[in-house]
């Protein structure tokens, strides 16, 4: 349970870190979509924007469980997610796709933000943790 409410404080911590940033960046994304007319676009963005947190909180979760399995179980487990999670990716955009070119750029736009600017936040929350500073590291 505790490696489960750490990943969730590490993920809520970076979260909490690029709230501002995304933020902006939404912003700046529907203030295009409107100039250029393109209203409709605003939802796909959103969509991109929750497959990018589903496939983070996925990641995030699955790596707690793979902790404290032995290497041949965390293989198999990290390889049945990678491909459920890409099955998942892959037929969202397809019908994304298929309904229209913009709305499924406009998804992949959200999806990228959203998890790039995550990604960016992990980095900076990790990078700010103490094991970096040279705390915790035995000097012999």
């Amino acid at each position: 349970m505790s490696k489960v409410f750490a990943m969730r404080k590490i993920l809520s911590a970076s979260l909490i870190n690029v709230k501002k940033i995304l933020l902006a960046a939404t912003l700046i994304l529907i203030i295009n979509c409107i100039a250029f007319g393109q209203v409709e676009l605003i939802a796909a963005i959103f969509i991109g924007y929750v497959l990018a947190a589903f496939y983070v909180i996925s990641t995030a979760a699955r790596l707690s469980r793979v902790i404290s399995m032995s290497r041949d179980q965390a293989k198999r487990q990290m390889l049945i997610g990678l491909i459920l999670r890409l099955l998942m990716l892959l037929i969202v955009l397809f019908v994304a796709i298929h309904i229209s070119e913009r709305i499924f750029f406009a998804v992949v736009i959200g999806f990228l933000t959203f998890y790039i600017f995550i990604q960016i936040g992990l980095i900076v929350n990790s990078y700010k943790m103490s094991y970096h500073n040279g705390n915790d590291v035995d000097k012999k």
